[in-house]
């Protein structure tokens, strides 16, 4: 059994549910730090699934410029008709300016983070995060990202480690930690040096092992060729898929939205709910470039997969929670309407109105910056993500969601 399962498990063993009478109120406060117990689990009716988008990089002038593009001034994004708006601060523990490790597992964890380490404390103490807490309750959990699977995002979900950079070592754990639909780029990481799979580039391990065939013989399904993933049974309990080396390749193929469509297909099986995170991780990369087309292009794939999601709610016996947010802006990103002249200007970009209104991106960084970023949500407990708030709040709004009656004591997972 991995290190990081057996933590979590003895957390489990050891903490203690207090649970409170109808009509009391859980505030954030109270349950702050609440990661490092597992709550006891209240009787419930019915399953609440969790469908968390992250648009890395995503600030609000890259939501605007998509919607521009789109749908015009007057028009909205999928992602904005959600009815729940508010805004998260996303500094991390050491630094105003946050990297995605740390604000990845502020939304997994409810815990502020150094820069660059993944579902630990500042401490090194692991962290138990949403996805492990929803694997405790029996449900099926998924990641999909246009990124290798062990990068810093995904990873903050259901990895522990002091560093990014360790992907190897991620991709060991992501590959231990019975998710259920795994579907995103990264082959490299999961395959030894000495070895190819199905793309050109030899593998990055260097302990020897290939995890791709040691998940496969546990009972994963493996698709690495797009044409295939439309041919993947719903009844499969467990989906391994790599579309690249590192990051998928321009033009995403499948799409964002094919891809969540195929996770909520296969987790929305099971009877005790499900949590996905989604993940468009290349607005990100998109932004650092200051290649505003590719923005523009990413946020919409990602509004598709939000529209997915939006119709799988309309039809579920329980509408899932839908979140919609980003782990920090980047680029420094503005919209103008008129043209400065100035060298970091990109554009003209056209409204959806024959031409009649064009726009220019302006940016101020190649870096992240520390902007907030918007959140929009629908379901139970949505409107608790309305105002500003800390980016931990996701987790305590997502975990009230799973665990409604329960409030937890603080239990230290120190290693």
């Amino acid at each position: 059994m991995a290190y990081h399962k057996l933590a979590i498990t003895i957390c489990a063993a050891v903490a203690i549910a207090v649970f409170i009478s109808p009509g009391s109120t859980l505030t954030a406060e109270s349950a702050a730090q609440s990661q490092y117990a597992a709550p006891s689990v209240a009787p419930a009716t019915l399953p609440q699934s969790i469908i968390l988008f992250v648009g890395d990089g995503m600030g609000p002038a890259h939501r605007q410029a998509a919607q521009w593009q789109a749908v015009g001034e007057a028009g909205a994004l999928r992602m904005d008709t959600l009815p729940a708006r508010g805004a998260l601060r996303t500094g991390s523990a050491n630094a105003t300016v946050t990297d995605s490790a740390a604000a990845g597992t502020a939304l997994a964890t409810g815990v502020k983070t150094n820069n660059g380490m993944i579902a630990q404390d500042p401490q090194g103490n692991d962290l138990i995060t949403i996805l492990e807490l929803a694997q405790m309750k029996a449900m099926s959990v998924g990641l999909v990202s246009t990124t290798q699977l062990a990068h810093a995002t995904p990873a903050s979900f259901a990895a522990h480690v002091d560093s990014r950079t360790k992907m190897a070592e991620i991709a060991a754990q992501l590959a231990d930690a019975g998710i259920n639909v795994l579907l995103g780029g990264g082959e490299d990481e999961f395959l030894p040096g000495y070895e190819t799979g199905c793309f050109s580039e030899i593998g990055e391990r260097l302990d020897g092992r290939n995890l791709i065939t040691e998940m496969v013989s546990a009972g994963y399904t493996y698709v690495c060729k797009p044409e295939a993933l439309a041919s993947v049974p719903t009844a499969t309990t467990h989906l391994l898929v790599l579309f690249a080396d590192e990051g998928m390749v321009r033009p995403h193929t499948p799409s964002l939205a094919q891809m969540t469509q195929t996770a909520i297909d296969l987790l929305s099986q099971d009877p005790e709910g499900f949590f996905l995170m989604v993940e468009g991780g290349q607005i990100d990369w998109a932004a650092h470039a200051n290649n505003a087309a590719s923005v523009i292009s990413d946020v919409l794939a990602l509004d598709e997969a939000v529209s997915v999601a939006q119709a799988y709610a309309q039809q579920a016996a329980v509408a899932p929670l839908i979140i919609v947010t980003a782990d920090h802006e980047t680029g420094g990103m503005g919209l103008r309407l008129t043209p400065s002249g100035a060298l970091t200007e990109d554009g003209p970009f056209t409204m959806p109105d024959a031409g009649l209104t064009p726009f220019w991106v302006t940016w101020t960084t190649t870096s992240h910056t520390a902007q907030d970023v918007p959140v929009t949500a629908e379901g139970n407990l949505a409107d608790r993500l309305v105002g500003t708030h800390e980016n931990t709040h996701v987790f305590h709004v997502m975990r009230r969601t799973l665990f409604t009656y329960a409030m937890w004591l603080p239990v230290i997972c120190a290693k």
